[in-house]
């Protein structure tokens, strides 16, 4: 059963800590910086209704990004062990994502994943792209946005075309 006190207190914990990252005010020229991706990081949503139009993303990551590595992660794979008492991951392995120098994290989850959304501040990923619009979204540089009546496999088709026009631009 959950504590509801920790989970208030890990609530306004995040909060804090991911309104007061600030990214680099920098401007981006996105198409010169996605053709220097090599390592791309997509988090993947928990459940099964993405499960096969991601199979087909990613073959498509691979296809737009031939020289670069895509490496996936689930929140619901976190192991305690990599998890500090209030269920926040762990200065250990947020220096394992940060040491896999990832170029482009590309967030699925809808909606924003305050856990996951940390993840993604303190990746050290010059290029972080999410779909669904929420408190987070100042964590992100790339925003693509569908309808909400989208399959799963027409947002994802929409991202690999978008990253494919500004890749060959």
């Amino acid at each position: 059963m959950p504590n509801p006190l920790k989970e208030l207190f890990l609530k306004r914990y995040l909060n804090l800590r991911l309104k007061l990252i600030r990214h680099g005010e920098r401007a981006y020229n996105f198409a010169d910086e996605l053709k220097k991706v090599k390592n791309i990081l997509v988090l993947l949503p928990v459940g099964h209704e993405y499960e096969e139009a991601t199979q087909d993303f990613l073959k498509q990551l691979g296809a737009i990004f031939p020289q670069g590595r895509v490496s996936t992660f689930v929140k619901s794979t976190l192991r305690k062990s990599d998890l500090n008492w209030m269920g926040v991951p762990n200065d250990t392995y947020l220096k394992v994502i940060q040491d896999g120098q990832i170029d482009l994290v590309i967030d699925l989850n809808q909606p924003q994943d305050r856990i996951v959304s940390y993840l993604v501040a303190l990746s050290g990923a010059p290029l972080r792209l999410n779909l669904a619009e929420g408190e987070w979204d100042d964590n992100y540089n790339l925003h693509f946005r569908l309808p909400a009546g989208a399959s799963p496999k027409q947002q994802l088709a929409h991202i690999g075309r978008q990253l494919q026009r500004l890749v060959s631009a």
